[in-house]
């Protein structure tokens, strides 16, 4: 609940997010730790709920405001990283899955190893930060 200081109550609040101008690389941070009232490291937990991303052909055409931007052409991204994180608000390990530019080939990059990943595999719980690229943006390499 959130306090409204017009009606001087508490009432259910919805958070929104307006986006006047797209960039051609995104970065999309993913809330996964829920911090309580304690001051503690305990006051904090970490959620683990599946985010079901889309690896290819994310829209953001209808979150646009600019009608300039909408008209220049489509706002599609590809996701070409995932950062990850194991472990909770005091400590823990990242790794990352990535796409090779050249031959779209996905991979598990964990300390010193890299293993080859079906797409697929880089939605997960633990996934922390997506890494979208606009198509056209892809054209231009």
């Amino acid at each position: 609940m959130w306090y409204c200081n017009k009606c001087k109550d508490h009432v259910q609040a919805k958070k929104t997010l307006e986006i006047f101008k797209v960039p051609r690389l995104m970065i999309i941070s993913l809330k996964r730790f829920r911090t309580t009232r304690k001051i503690s490291w305990g006051g904090s937990k970490k959620i683990e709920s599946l985010v079901n991303f889309p690896l290819e052909g994310l829209d953001m055409a209808p979150y646009v405001l600019s009608e300039k931007q909408k008209s220049q052409g489509p706002l599609i991204y590809d996701c070409f990283a995932v950062s990850n994180h194991f472990g909770g608000l005091g400590g823990g390990h990242y790794t990352a899955f990535a796409q090779n530019c050249m031959t779209k080939q996905w991979y598990d990059f964990d300390d010193s190893h890299a293993s080859p990943i079906e797409p697929e595999a880089a939605i997960t719980t633990a996934a922390y930060s997506l890494f979208y690229r606009r198509r056209d943006h892809v054209e231009n390499l």
